[in-house]
């Protein structure tokens, strides 16, 4: 796997984790401002990965965009979830 196919991936990790989050929130505790903003900002992540990875517009990831802090901050993101599911 390429590295732009595992940081689009990674990103897509971090989306559904925060949707996650955001989401079960909402279920639990109604609508406020932060909430409905985590959801649509997974929201707004998933669909930028799912278009990065659907077009694959290009092969080549820029300076800015590091696979290696983006896989720490996936595994962050999917410890916080699993913690608000257990907490």
């Amino acid at each position: 796997m390429n590295q732009w196919n595992l940081y689009h991936l990674l990103m897509g990790i971090i989306g559904l984790s925060v949707g996650f989050v955001g989401f079960s929130e909402i279920l639990s505790q109604g609508i406020s401002l932060g909430t409905s903003l985590m959801a649509v900002g997974a929201l707004a992540i998933l669909a930028q990965t799912g278009y990065a990875l659907f077009i694959k517009e290009s092969s080549e990831l820029t300076e800015s965009q590091s696979v290696g802090m983006v896989a720490i901050g996936a595994i962050l993101c999917s410890v916080g979830a699993l913690v608000h599911i257990f907490v």
